[in-house]
C-alpha cells in the first residue's frame, strides 16, 4: 500500500498556505551609494543639485530616455524622494553625473536633500519610467508644432526633452509657469545653450 493511501488528505495541504509569502522581503529595490558633486541655488527654493555616479556604471547606464526619474533617499530618513532627472543620458555616460531641479518643501526628504554640502552620500534607485516617447512623433513632417507645458520644478525632465526634439529636428514650444517671477528660469544658461541663445 502507498504512503499516500495512509496519509489523510488534510494532512498534505498546508494549514495556512500563504503564511510563507508574507515572509517575503516586500522591498527589493537596489540603492546605490552615491556622493553630492554640488548643491547651488536656482532660484527661490529650487535647487540645482548634481550627483557623481562614476562609480556606478549600471546605475549611469540606467538612464536611457529624457522623461525618466529615480528615488533619492537619505540616511536615517524612512521615506525616498521622487526626483525627475535634469539632465541627458549622455550626460551620464561621459561624466558620470545626475543633476536634478529640487523644490525644497518644508519637512521633506527634498529639503533635507537641499541642505546637504559637497560630498555627502545620498542613495539611489536607477532610473525608472518610459520617459518621453518621441517616437510617437513619426514623421514629424504630420506633427508641425509639439507644444510642451511645465510648472515649477516640473521643467526638469523637459530639460532632458528639448534638446532630445532639436537633435531630432521635431518643431516645438515649451511654455513654462511658475508662481513667481524669480523662478521664471532656474537655469537660463542651459536654456541658452539648448536653444543656441546668446
Amino acid at each position: 500500500m502507498s504512503i499516500l493511501r495512509r496519509l489523510p488528505f488534510r494532512s498534505l495541504i498546508p494549514r495556512h498556505p500563504f503564511a510563507t509569502l508574507a515572509a517575503l522581503p516586500q522591498d527589493i529595490t537596489v540603492w546605490t551609494p552615491s556622493p553630492i558633486s554640488s548643491i547651488e541655488t536656482a532660484a527661490d527654493s529650487l535647487f540645482h543639485v548634481t550627483i557623481d555616479v562614476s562609480n556606478s556604471p549600471d546605475l549611469a547606464a540606467s538612464h536611457t530616455f529624457p522623461g525618466q526619474y529615480l528615488q533619492l533617499r537619505l540616511p536615517d530618513v524612512d521615506r525616498p524622494s521622487f526626483l525627475a532627472i535634469a539632465s541627458p543620458p549622455s550626460l551620464a555616460a561621459s561624466t558620470g553625473a545626475f543633476e536634478f531641479l529640487v523644490k525644497s518643501v518644508a519637512g521633506s526628504t527634498a529639503e533635507l536633500l537641499c541642505g546637504l554640502k559637497k560630498g555627502d552620500v545620498v542613495e539611489l534607485t536607477q532610473a525608472m519610467g518610459n520617459g518621453f516617447n518621441i517616437d510617437r512623433i513619426d514623421p514629424s513632417e504630420d506633427y508641425p508644432t509639439v507644444l510642451i507645458f511645465a510648472t515649477g520644478s516640473g521643467i526638469s525632465p523637459v530639460f532632458v526633452l528639448i534638446p532630445t526634439l532639436i537633435l531630432e529636428q521635431i518643431p516645438g514650444d515649451a511654455f513654462k509657469g511658475n508662481k513667481n517671477g524669480s523662478c521664471l528660469f532656474a537655469f537660463p544658461e542651459m536654456f541658452k545653450g539648448m536653444m543656441g541663445l546668446s
